[in-house]
């Protein structure tokens, strides 16, 4: 049964209990400072199923070993417009954030930068990493490998990741264009958050064990695979297991556990980052102006039948980020009983509902 019940909260209080239940956990602030803001963020923009319900996950992955909670990130090569890191079995967010940030630095002397990300850990929301460019003015790109839960094109069981992939781009006087995509018809976890809040999903979203079509979430992490969104999905999840995981060093396809069950195995995934300094190509100024113009070109199109307006990627995420830190994040019962659940283990204060 579906249960339609939530509660909102305000953002920063998220956003400081879940810190403090990573830091309780093990991490360090900072690494925990990093990973409630992804998780949070991604709350905040509309992207549930990559957002707290993933924290007990989390925790469970650093306390039952799967991830190194002190992980001591190394750069293996060190270039003038790339570098190669292992992250040494650290939570994704903050491997994939340190991996943008390096990027980042090398194309603020280079013009591009370009880093590769071994031995990381479940990456959350790949926007979360890609954003980080925007406040440098540059443009910035993360794609990542996982867990082989999608068949191939053809397929009826799984055989490669699904591989998401994000581009992040200043918008002008409008709203960052940030296109967040995985390779499948719907995210793993959009599947899983149904399961979770007792919804039924729509036929051709996942295949069962048995590759017959299911309307039960439930079916997928039960031997299921996701379906990839046609032949160019899974040619683009092809390339991601190339850049993220074999030029990256990184463990590929089906040496990679499935990272919310086999808590207490390395994942091993890998990541590709590139960062772009806008200002070594064009002038900044004239840039913004004409992301305005195209903009301005999308919206002016004329619209569906039921089309209020025409958006560039990441406007409605946006949107939702500005309206969820005014009034709060709505959560569901589900996910609040896993927050309470944390509160009560580690002897946390629980965050309170807003009135």
């Amino acid at each position: 049964m579906t249960s339609d019940t939530t509660k909102r909260f305000a953002v920063a209080e998220l956003h400081a209990f879940a810190a403090s239940a990573l830091q309780a956990a093990g991490l360090r602030s900072g690494d925990a400072e990093t990973v409630a803001d992804a998780l949070v963020q991604a709350d905040c923009r509309g992207a549930a199923s990559h957002g707290l319900i993933r924290l007990p996950f989390l925790i469970a992955r650093v306390r039952d070993g799967g991830a190194n909670a002190q992980a001591q990130l190394q750069t293996v090569v060190d270039a003038p417009a790339i570098a190669v890191l292992d992250a040494n079995g650290a939570l994704g967010p903050v491997a994939a954030s340190h991996g943008m940030r390096l990027a980042i630095e090398k194309a603020s002397q280079a013009g591009v930068g370009v880093t590769t990300v071994r031995n990381s850990d479940f990456i959350g929301t790949c926007a979360h990493s890609a954003m980080l460019a925007l406040d440098a003015g540059m443009i910035g790109m993360t794609w990542t490998n996982g867990h082989p839960g999608m068949a191939p094109w053809g397929g009826r069981a799984n055989g490669i990741g699904n591989n998401p992939l994000a581009f992040a781009i200043p918008g002008g006087r409008g709203a960052p264009v940030v296109l967040d995509i995985a390779m499948s018809v719907v995210a793993g976890g959009k599947v899983r958050h149904a399961a979770k809040t007792g919804e039924q999903i729509p036929h051709g979203w996942v295949v069962d064990a048995q590759g017959n079509d299911t309307s039960r979430p439930e079916d997928f992490p039960a031997g299921g695979a996701l379906l990839a969104l046609g032949h160019k999905g899974y040619g683009l999840a092809v390339v991601g297991e190339v850049l993220g995981g074999v030029l990256a060093g990184a463990s590929i396809l089906g040496g990679i556990p499935q990272w919310f069950t086999a808590t207490d195995k390395r994942v091993g995934n890998g990541h590709f980052h590139m960062a772009l300094d806008l200002s070594r190509f064009v002038a900044p100024g004239q840039f913004a102006e004409r992301m305005d113009e195209l903009r301005n070109s999308m919206r002016d199109i004329a619209r569906r039948p039921g089309v209020e307006e025409i958006l560039l990627p990441g406007e409605g995420a946006e949107r939702r980020e500005r309206e969820a830190l005014a009034n709060g994040v709505a959560l569901p019962e589900a996910v609040i009983g896993d927050l309470a659940g944390l509160a009560s283990f580690y002897n946390l204060i629980m965050p309170q509902a807003l009135a």
